[in-house]
């Protein structure tokens, strides 16, 4: 028969849902806000494909930077 779980088990459990839930959200974020501004400035300076490129490319490194953060506080 199983043990039911504590309730500080069930508060580090959900705290662990929420942080492993959170990785995928900046995976996402961070280089669609990059590509985002990115595009901002293709527009107003040109050279499109370099801009947007360039700040998907930094979006993922900040997203990255953000998840390694996160899991060495853990």
């Amino acid at each position: 028969m199983r043990r039911r779980p504590t309730q500080q088990e069930r508060g580090r459990q959900l705290r662990d849902v929420g942080t492993y839930t959170t990785i995928p959200m900046m995976l996402i974020a961070g280089p669609a806000l990059g590509y985002f501004l990115g595009s901002l400035a293709a527009d107003r300076w040109g050279h499109e494909p370099a801009f947007e490129a360039g700040g998907a490319l930094l979006g993922l490194a900040a997203a990255a930077r953000q998840i390694w953060l996160l899991l060495s506080r853990k």
